[in-house]
């Protein structure tokens, strides 16, 4: 995580400001709590309430893949109290997945820092069967649309993933879309999902 330049970026903003921050500034998060982008908010917002001398409100606003808490936070006054921690499907996947988007990512928005990049990874219940990618391909082939994929939301990195995964195997699987990835993974710990490719923070 690149906290030090997360901090950085938003101590050089700050004075270009009169009085910033002269009340609480609220980080939105577009997932659920417990999710990636809620620990990246949550690690941040004490170094943040250090170094602002402010507190900083973690709010959660899943839904739409990002979608609802973009749009919240791009129709929030444009003062520095609304900060969005944004990942890939709200900036890339949203406005090619949806034609009539109730924001637009260039112009609604100000790139502070990249926080933080964080890769998916195959995982699965271990009362699953297989124990290794060429067993999961072998298991899908012979069970088609069988195996259950959850995912932190339709047209999240981890859907598509997943989706490129049936492409390029030429399996199928039954996608179950989440609000978020914590959400998700706590459905595969218990075994009502069979495989996910997570996001690492989950």
């Amino acid at each position: 995580m690149k906290l030090a330049a997360f901090l950085a970026a938003i101590a050089l903003a700050a004075p270009a400001l009169a009085q910033y921050p002269e009340r609480p500034v609220t980080i939105i998060v577009p997932f659920t709590a417990g999710g990636s982008s809620d620990i990246v908010a949550r690690t941040v917002s004490p170094k943040l309430t250090q170094l602002l001398g402010q507190p900083i409100v973690v709010d959660n606003k899943p839904g739409a893949n990002s979608g609802l808490a973009a749009t919240y936070v791009a129709r929030a006054k444009n003062d520095g109290y609304t900060l969005l921690i944004g990942s890939i499907g709200t900036y890339a996947i949203n406005p090619v997945l949806y034609k009539d988007l109730a924001y637009e990512p260039r112009r609604d928005f100000d790139l502070l820092t990249v926080a933080v990049r964080t890769p998916n990874a195959l995982v699965a219940h271990p009362g699953f069967p297989p124990n290794s990618v060429a067993e999961l391909i072998d298991y899908l082939k012979k069970n088609p649309n069988t195996v259950s994929f959850a995912s932190s939301g339709t047209g999240s990195s981890d859907h598509l993933t997943a989706a490129l995964f049936w492409q390029k195997t030429g399996t199928t699987g039954i996608h179950i879309p989440y609000k978020g990835g914590s959400a998700a993974h706590l459905d595969l710990i218990s075994g009502t999902a069979n495989v996910s490719f997570q996001n690492l923070g989950s």
